[in-house]
């Protein structure tokens, strides 16, 4: 078994294949869910995110064939797109979540400034790690830019820079490459 997945994920087929499948919206709510850390584990509160994936137009345990589900582009649309972005700013805007405070703990372990342009790639490695387009790392540079270096010591307001951690985890989220597997 081992050599045939080394054979698969070694083969170019698979290389090229990623980044070409939209997330469906329970790949995408559960890929947020490990991102901020709750619910590790089946608990009450649960439910809300089955109303979520709903809402992004899969409907859990129903699929509308016996096929099963569609993969591919027809999870996203004007009214899903916005409502699957809205889901994913909306969940790690909170410092509190014990995924968003590793990160940031990860972050403030490094123990020193960050460039911006380190910034956008420790973020961009935490939060995946995932590659992006050139497009959307001029974005994300830019954002980091114009805050400066990222200090998150203690002495030095690190309020601020948590919030912008948040910030440039939302802009992650929001973008075109987490949406697509």
């Amino acid at each position: 078994m081992r050599h045939i997945l080394r054979t698969l994920f070694n083969s170019d087929f698979f290389k090229e294949s990623q980044g070409k499948k939209v997330k469906s919206p329970t790949e995408l709510v559960t890929g947020i869910l490990k991102l901020i850390g709750t619910y590790q584990r089946p608990d009450p509160g649960m439910g809300k995110y089955s109303g979520a994936t709903t809402l992004m137009g899969q409907k859990l345990l129903d699929p509308p064939t016996v096929e099963g589900w569609h993969t591919g582009r027809e999870w996203v649309d004007g009214g899903t797109l916005t409502e699957r972005v809205n889901f994913a700013v909306r969940e790690v805007s909170d410092a509190s979540r014990p995924g968003i405070g590793e990160i940031i703990d990860r972050l403030k372990a490094e123990g020193r400034s960050l460039a911006p342009d380190e910034f956008v790639e420790k973020c961009l490695d935490l939060a995946g790690p995932m590659t992006v387009s050139d497009t959307t790392r001029e974005s994300l540079s830019k954002f980091a830019e114009s805050g400066g270096d990222l200090d998150l010591s203690a002495d030095n307001g690190s309020e601020e820079s948590t919030d912008r951690v948040i910030q440039m985890l939302q802009l992650i989220v929001a973008s075109r490459e987490y949406q697509f597997a």
